[in-house]
């Protein structure tokens, strides 16, 4: 398997053509040292950017009317002196130049317009909009891409390729319309157009890949848009995964919840991954935008928690010279993980869940990511500092898992279906939720051993929740309560083996121009006589879909609810932790550090944002969680000894002196990213 450099550095150097003195202030020796004194592994370097010019002397290509040298062979030799790998980033869905120059190869969208920037705009990505020329992959422009491949394979040392923006995205130009006629496509029917444009993208892929192996058969591989829900189709071609994720970039695009989401998907695939965030105080091409130390620990902390190796996206300045105050920033936090590399080295990823990556199937950039039952599952299993993969439906380990959320919304195909059944006979428990899994024409689930039958919906938007018998620690949840829960919920009847959780009541009527009560929703009225949910020995079943609820409307009961029923369903697990759900909890193994020693690592990362009206969340300030806080974990018993890496203090032990008991260790005042590690 590839071994992946663990301390990375994405160069952006997207230039404009009427840029002049492109690199004209590059010191070779001066920029491999600023890399080295800040401990980077690896850079990624620009052959050829968005706006279409390469920068490097092709034949192939246009090089950059404002560079005079050969800026990425010199980068290249610069780095190879002080043992910095330099795989090659080459732009293939994006190319305004290629557009100018050949607009039969670009994508025409499905109204007959050139997907393109308008013209007289300034459209960027970052906001959501078409901010490049779109190219056809399966055009001529193919073999255009992989000419440049072979040229740089041929000029160059290579290490590796970074192919950026391959996407699925389906072209309606005549010469397409022909290929698919052809290929015997509906292009009236939007899934199959996409279906026809995703085949096109793995033959793409598979040839660009052939033909870089022929020539570098040992270089890395990765094209940047394949980390969806669909990135098994891929993998054989591939040497790594990695999840494009700036947090702060902007309200359209990441946040600080998509890089565990994502990761957690990616890992699964059981492939090298990388973790990519930005220096930047927003996105891309922000040139004086710079995060504090406090935040690119943060980040870096979530990404190798995770398993992650660490790529930090920069942008080189025009003139070729690197920022030196991104470097001492960068530096500061990969000076921290690299001091942390044995206890990454060779980890392993301890899960207990696996979350079913429903795909969401719709607009044209959304295809092929994950439904908002996948996302809504994820947010509460992170609160909850459950572990958990997501997983491919079509391909996951049956073995592996203890317990299966079927999303909610997610009706599985019979192939699914199938493994899940393999999954069940292996012990698996499994949790579902309003409509999945349920068939309204045979009025029966579709999954075994489901300990309940819907018998319709509940009559009013809201419903309310109460359950005399949800106790939790630490909880406000009340039992003499009604809890509002303000989406569809199901009228659900309970099988013989199953155990009814609670129950459900009407709201007096739903609101409407008939029925206006106050400002919001009517109070309670009587019991519908049905339950919040069901509960089984194998299976969990809620009528009042919690996981999207809680996504929704960030509502803490629906979260406590949720707790009470895993509490029931999944007593024994991996870690449990006793402080606030913002810190997230990510538990790894270490079979092998020695002869005589193995290690349980957990890492904590407390998520510490401030208030602001800004809609994408800050996280500048380093956070801190008080002393005292406990994890409980299992399977440990034998350990001898708790301690914080890399070279923190020894921790308290209590418990774990019998096989089945946890292990339980006292903590210290947290900081941004604390790695607790317990050694047998």
């Amino acid at each position: 398997m590839f071994e992946i450099p663990q301390r990375q550095i994405h160069l952006d150097f997207h230039t404009p053509g009427d840029v002049e003195g492109v690199g004209a202030n590059f010191d070779g020796a001066e920029f491999a040292a600023t890399l080295k004194a800040a401990h980077v592994q690896s850079v990624n370097l620009f052959a050829k950017c968005h706006h279409g010019y390469s920068y490097y002397p092709t034949s192939v290509g246009t090089p950059h009317p404002g560079l005079e040298r050969d800026l990425l062979g010199e980068q290249i030799d610069a780095l190879h002196r002080v043992g910095i790998r330099a795989p090659i980033y080459l732009a293939v869905g994006w190319d305004d130049l290629a557009g100018e120059q050949h607009p039969e190869w670009m994508i025409v969208n499905r109204d007959g317009g050139l997907l393109m920037r308008p013209p007289l705009t300034d459209h960027s990505p970052l906001q959501n909009q078409v901010g490049w020329s779109w190219m056809d992959v399966a055009s001529e422009y193919s073999e255009y891409v992989n000419m440049q491949v072979e040229e740089l394979c041929d000029r160059y040392d290579v290490d590796g390729f970074w192919f950026d923006i391959v996407l699925d995205v389906p072209n309606y130009s005549p010469s397409a319309q022909a290929r698919m006629r052809r290929a015997g496509v509906d292009m009236s029917d939007e899934k199959q157009a996409r279906g026809f444009a995703a085949a096109n993208t793995v033959e793409f892929i598979t040839a660009t890949s052939a033909r870089l192996r022929a020539r570098r058969p040992t270089a890395s591989i990765y094209y940047n848009g394949t980390t969806t829900a669909t990135a098994s189709r891929t993998l054989e071609h591939q040497t790594q995964l990695e999840v494009e994720s700036l947090p702060t970039g902007s309200e359209a695009h990441w946040g600080y919840l998509h890089y565990p989401i994502a990761a957690r998907f990616a890992r699964s695939l059981d492939i090298p991954i990388v973790g990519m965030t930005g220096r930047f105080h927003k996105s891309w091409a922000d040139f004086g935008g710079l995060k504090t130390r406090a935040q690119l620990e943060y980040e870096c902390g979530t990404i190798v928690a995770v398993g992650g190796a660490v790529s930090i996206g920069d942008q080189l300045h025009p003139s070729g010279q690197l920022d030196a105050a991104v470097y001492r920033s960068i530096g500061a936090s990969f000076e921290r993980i690299a001091g942390l590399e044995p206890w990454l080295s060779g980890s392993e990823r301890v899960v207990d869940v696996a979350v079913l990556a429903a795909q969401r199937d719709e607009g044209l950039h959304d295809a092929a990511q994950f439904a908002t039952g996948v996302e809504a599952a994820a947010q509460v299993l992170l609160e909850l500092q459950i572990q958990f993969d997501i997983v491919d439906p079509e391909h996951f380990d049956t073995k592996r898992y203890r317990l299966i959320v079927v999303p909610d919304a997610y009706s599985p195909p019979a192939s699914v279906r199938e493994r899940i059944s393999e999954a069940q006979a292996n012990g698996a428990k499994l949790v579902l939720s309003g409509a999945s899994g349920w068939d309204p024409d045979t009025e029966s689930f579709l999954l075994a051993g489901v300990p309940a039958r819907i018998v319709g919906l509940a009559p009013t938007i809201p419903s309310y929740i109460r359950d005399p018998a949800v106790t939790l620690k630490d909880s406000e949840f009340a039992s003499d309560y009604d809890y509002v829960f303000y989406d569809q919920a199901y009228l659900v009847e309970a099988s013989d083996d199953g155990t009814a959780l609670g129950e459900l009541k009407r709201a007096r009527h739903t609101r409407s121009w008939k029925h206006i009560y106050g400002h919001a929703q009517s109070p309670v009225d009587e019991s519908l006589g049905h339950p919040w949910g069901v509960n089984s020995d194998g299976v969990l079943y809620l009528a009042a879909p919690l996981f999207t609820a809680y996504l929704k409307h960030d509502y803490w009961v629906y979260r406590d609810l949720l707790q009470a029923a895993f509490d029931v369903i999944l007593p024994h697990r991996a870690v449990r932790y006793t402080g606030p759900e913002w810190v997230e909890v990510t538990v790894r193994h270490q079979a092998e550090v020695s002869e005589h020693a193995e290690r349980t690592v957990i890492h904590l990362t407390a998520f510490a944002p401030r208030r602001t009206g800004n809609a994408v969340v800050r996280v500048d300030a380093g956070a801190s969680v008080a002393a005292g806080t406990v994890i409980a974990v299992l399977p440990t018993h034998g350990v001898s000894r708790a301690y914080i890496a890399p070279d923190g203090p020894d921790l308290e032990l209590s418990g774990g002196t019998e096989l089945g008991d946890p292990t339980r260790v006292t903590l210290p005042a947290l900081a941004t990213h604390t790695v607790v590690v317990l050694e047998k």
